[in-house]
């Protein structure tokens, strides 16, 4: 499904169900992941820590997803972090706004949870998610060595720090 640059204020933001998975695993696929099998999918929707949100067009087809999670922070008494796992827009609506939809999406998911820190690791080689996140305020925190497979690659951690 298509949707042209100026639709992309058209689509809308939806809760992932089961019934989706096999969308989100098409555009992971699409997009180069790291893969996820369905049951890591299934497991994720019943984690209550878990944010999952799909972006849909105007035909309520799944053109883009984001999934992460809520977790302690390195104050445990006092802090919540969130980690972003994935983010994927279909390859013919990716540079309309739609990574944009997902993103905000999901930081007010945190904010609602009184998030402090949003973290997300990046292969060191994907120049192109790198900019979309340093541009949304992430900074580069450290390097993990031989952290993706296929190919072997480093991941460069970031982090944003909520206000």
């Amino acid at each position: 499904m298509d949707v042209p640059a100026d639709q992309s204020q058209k689509a809308r933001i939806r809760s992932v169900e089961a019934a989706h998975i096999g969308d989100l695993i098409r555009i992971g696929e699409e997009t180069n992941l790291s893969p996820w099998t369905a049951q890591s999918y299934l497991e994720e929707l019943k984690n209550v820590a878990a944010i999952m949100r799909r972006l849909v067009a105007h035909d309520n087809s799944t053109i883009g997803f984001i999934v992460g999670r809520i977790v302690v922070g390195w104050d445990v008494d006092t802090q919540l972090d969130a980690e972003i796992y994935n983010i994927a827009v279909a390859g013919t609506q990716q540079r309309t706004g739609c990574g944009q939809i997902l993103f905000d999406a999901f930081v007010d998911a945190c904010k609602e949870r009184e998030v402090r820190n949003l973290w997300l690791e990046v292969r060191e080689s994907n120049e192109k998610a790198r900019r979309f996140y340093e541009k949304n305020g992430f900074e580069s925190v450290q390097t993990r060595p031989s952290f993706y497979d296929n190919p072997r690659e480093h991941a460069i951690l970031m982090k944003l720090v909520l206000k």
